[in-house]
């Protein structure tokens, strides 16, 4: 099993798509990559897609994850992950350990973070291959 962290300073990203890094574990919890967060440079949902891009072309089974939006939450059990909520609280050991119990799954969209310009009702401009 592959896990992949959203990494800011070294430690849990607070929001998965600001993120800086993923960093990529094995199962004996030994690095496997670090990459910078592809949808830095980009912006909307190509930017989201692009971390769907990276996360499949490693290979990645379970993504460990502190907040995360609806829509990138769908995107990401759509493409077959397993997602962890984290505690930023904890080291990169308890999050592994946590993630291989999957003790806290984000198995349904509903669980991400509704985003602010959709709580007010606003339009999102949008690719629309949700």
């Amino acid at each position: 099993m592959i896990y992949a962290i959203a990494m800011t300073d070294n430690k849990l990203s607070h929001q998965f798509s600001k993120s800086e890094t993923f960093t990529f574990y094995n199962e004996e919890n030994q690095v496997l990559g670090t990459y910078k967060n592809p949808a830095l440079s980009g912006s909307g949902c190509s930017a989201k897609h692009a971390i769907v891009d990276l996360l499949q072309k490693m290979q990645c089974d379970l993504v460990i994850v502190r907040k995360i939006g609806e829509k990138t939450l769908a995107k990401l059990l759509r493409a077959g992950l397993k997602v962890e909520l984290g505690n930023t609280r904890n080291n990169i050991e308890q999050l592994l350990e946590s993630a291989k119990a999957f003790n806290h799954p984000l198995t349904k969209p509903e669980q991400g973070i509704q985003k602010n310009c959709e709580q007010k009702g606003h339009a999102h401009q949008c690719c629309s291959k949700h």
